[in-house]
């Protein structure tokens, strides 16, 4: 869910910066999902992973993670770090509310169907 709603928050942003365009918003939205899912989250675990290895107090373990999202967001430039931060923030705040599969299975749908319905216009 991380995934869909950061990339959301993603291409939204830089869409707008000129005016709103609904072909750069879908063509961002699905890059930016599809590198997330694939480099993003497995990413995001190491950072968290790596992050409560190094310390096991909750405020320096969040810093260390952020540090580390930044770092492997950076990788493939400017443009990844904003989207790198975009779910960390994302993440943390959805933490805090349960998700169940059912509404990330029902997110999926949505962003497939609505990919599917693009490409035939």
């Amino acid at each position: 869910m991380t995934a869909f709603l950061s990339s959301l928050l993603f291409a939204l942003v830089l869409s707008s910066l000129g005016g709103f365009d609904l072909n750069a918003f879908m063509n961002l939205y699905y890059l930016n999902l599809m590198i997330v899912i694939i480099y993003g989250v497995i990413t995001s675990f190491f950072s968290d992973w790596l992050s409560r290895q190094i310390s096991k107090k909750a405020y320096t373990r969040e810093i260390f993670s952020f540090l580390f999202h930044c770092l492997f967001g950076f990788v493939l430039q400017i443009l990844s770090l904003v989207s790198a931060i975009s779910f960390f923030i994302v993440d943390r705040l959805l933490a805090k509310v349960k998700i169940g599969w059912l509404s990330v299975i029902i997110a999926f749908v949505i962003v497939v169907l609505v990919f599917i319905l693009m490409m035939n216009r």
